[in-house]
């Protein structure tokens, strides 16, 4: 079961024309018309990966898992090219019962480029001992030097640039960790996955009609089907928060959903764990996931989610995200300590005297950054609380 979530909001990412030398803050505030046909939906990537995780290390050893190893094994297995240079940049993990971290994308290939572009990226920390998890997500137009260049590029280009593997060593450099498992997600399914639930229950913070999703809702608790939890979690023009809002409605779809999936029967599972199979790939085997199950398994599982500490400008006529250094590494030196991106007390002496957790070494983005934030909307403009 899940015994406790805690959340924090990316600081966001609209643009408006107020200038800091060359750079642009944002004006979160400003209401904008909504195009009829979005075509990209980068968030949902991450909710299915994460709801795919969760069932495998959480759910699945109880639903006889083992008629599905063989099967699983060549859906979620990469291609061996992929995986060999994958395996060059990930750091095996040295000790059973020891905490990892894997890091989770969504990606979105287009037209002949050999890689999409990382449209989401989730940095996890798994600690099987005390069976914890905390869930890092980290703002795709993050401003970064990409494989030592000195141009700016958005994190995500990684992955367009030199796949997974840079992908993953991006990352790494960005939060000071060593990352040992990768999962990647490259397809759409949160509809599928609602509906086949049979739908979820939410509170939705505030009204709001016809916005970019497509989709009118009123204020309160209620069932929604998949359609309307796309629209819910995809609104940022109508409502009072911008991409704030947006954030915290897939954190309130995402909880929704997870609690929803662990109430089914285990009869339900093998379906459930079949659909999910074709949507990822990964370094894993199908009995790495088992053993880590195993680890989990019977026990009350913590879930600890964040973001980024982060806001977003403008540079050169470019929108980027710039990390806020000093709160990122004390965020990541907290998860290192295994006391949660938001957790309160001393920081043990070991993390402490690690210069290389969450120094972002390959960040770009201005050092000065507090009167950037100022001047932008900000985590508490959301509407009520999840």
């Amino acid at each position: 079961m899940i015994k406790h979530i805690r959340q924090r909001t990316i600081r966001g990412q609209m643009m408006s024309k107020t200038h800091v030398d060359n750079l642009q803050v944002p004006n979160h505030g400003a209401r904008h018309v909504a195009p009829k046909t979005p075509k990209k939906r980068p968030w949902r990537a991450v909710v299915i990966a994460l709801a795919v995780l969760l069932l495998l290390l959480v759910v699945l050893p109880g639903a006889a898992i083992m008629l599905f190893m063989k099967s699983l094994d060549s859906e979620i297995s990469m291609p061996e090219e992929e995986r060999e240079q994958v395996a060059e940049v990930l750091t095996p993990v040295e000790e059973n019962n020891k905490p990892f971290y894997a890091l989770i994308i969504g990606s979105d290939n287009r037209g002949n480029e050999a890689y999409g572009r990382s449209d989401s990226m989730m940095l996890a920390r798994v600690d099987t001992e005390n069976a914890q998890v905390d869930l890092i997500s980290i703002p795709r137009d993050m401003q970064v030097s990409i494989n030592g260049g000195s141009t700016p590029q958005k994190i995500n280009a990684a992955y367009a640039m030199g796949g997974s593997s840079l992908m993953i060593s991006t990352v790494s450099d960005f939060a000071g960790v060593p990352i040992s498992h990768y999962i990647k997600v490259g397809f759409d399914g949160l509809e599928q996955l609602v509906d086949r639930l049979g739908g979820i229950t939410v509170n939705v913070p505030e009204s709001f009609s016809g916005g970019n999703g497509g989709v009118s809702l009123q204020a309160g608790e209620q069932t929604l089907n998949g359609e309307q939890a796309l629209g819910f979690a995809r609104e940022r023009y109508q409502v009072q928060g911008g991409d704030f809002s947006r954030a915290q409605a897939q954190r309130i779809v995402l909880t929704a959903i997870l609690k929803k999936m662990l109430e089914q029967p285990a009869t339900e599972i093998p379906g459930l764990v079949q659909e999910f199979a074709a949507m990822i790939s990964t370094d894993m085997s199908t009995m790495d996931l088992v053993e880590l199950g195993m680890q989990f398994y019977g026990h009350e599982v913590t879930i600890n989610t964040a973001g980024c500490p982060s806001y977003a400008f403008s540079q050169d006529g470019v929108s980027y995200v710039g990390v806020e250094y000093a709160e990122w590494q004390d965020m990541m030196r907290r998860v290192d300590a295994g006391m949660g991106p938001k957790g309160e007390g001393d920081i043990p002496a070991e993390q402490m005297e690690n210069a290389q957790l969450g120094a972002a070494s390959n960040a770009l983005s201005p050092r000065d950054y507090a009167g950037l934030i100022n001047q932008s909307l900000n985590s508490d403009d959301v509407i009520g609380n999840e």
